[in-house]
């Protein structure tokens, strides 16, 4: 069979929707979902390798306002369970209409701005206007997403708005091997805390990076530990 196109699987929505929990760790009980994609075909090694096929064919925007779509559209949970979903600040400030129509269909959404997306510093003021306006009309909220990767670094984290901060899975890795790496979370945490944000760790595998993450006071967390994801309704 040949390979379908970008356009083809965008247009026929061969799309599976994920929720992977995302825990308050003074309790372990679930705080919020961020919305994951998986494809429906093996054309592609991982979704990431399609992601990029769609941002060189100029479809990013509409693959990612898709996704967004069809996560609200499978989520049921009560209206005081956020739903995290990942954009790019271009679709987000290009696409504030559709935007806005989802939001009133689904109530708390947080918007997760992609590691891999950065702006142009003459488009910042934009991004301040749009954000505040999300912010007043819908109560909506903000995370930086995949810290310590891409260009995810201190001064992305704190050029705009946020209410969250969330680290690459990859820095997990090897916890015990590294005391760097000790001090690094709980130094990270207490300077995100300081500036009025909270700190969501991802990679949680092991009972081992809970109980350390727990000491050290982190509030939230995710990863395959918690759950692998769950495809149907919630």
């Amino acid at each position: 069979m040949n390979k379908p196109s970008v356009s083809e699987i965008i247009g026929q929505n061969l799309f599976d929707t994920i929720y992977e929990p995302i825990v308050k760790l003074e309790n372990t009980q679930v705080f919020g979902y961020e919305s994951l994609t998986r494809l429906q075909t093996d054309h592609w090694n991982a979704i990431s390798d399609f992601i990029e096929e769609a941002e060189q064919d100029g479809m990013q925007k509409a693959f990612e306002l898709l996704t967004i779509h069809n996560a609200v559209k499978c989520f049921h949970k009560n209206g005081d369970t956020p739903l995290f979903v990942n954009i790019s600040y271009d679709t987000f400030l290009e696409n504030r209409e559709e935007l806005q129509e989802t939001l009133l269909d689904n109530g708390k959404i947080v918007f997760e701005f992609l590691e891999t997306s950065r702006l142009p510093q003459e488009r910042m003021n934009d991004l301040d206007e749009q954000l505040l306006l999300f912010q007043k009309n819908h109560k909506t909220k903000f995370a930086i997403d995949d810290f310590g990767s891409g260009y995810a670094d201190l001064h992305r984290v704190f050029a705009h708005h946020s209410d969250f901060v969330k680290t690459d899975r990859l820095l997990l890795r090897d916890l015990f091997q590294s005391d760097g790496k000790k001090i690094f979370f709980e130094q990270l945490n207490n300077y995100v805390k300081k500036h009025h944000k909270a700190l969501i760790v991802e990679g949680v595998e092991t009972k081992e990076q809970l109980t350390f993450l727990q000491d050290i006071g982190i509030p939230y967390a995710q990863g395959y530990y918690f759950h692998k994801g769950d495809k149907k309704k919630i």
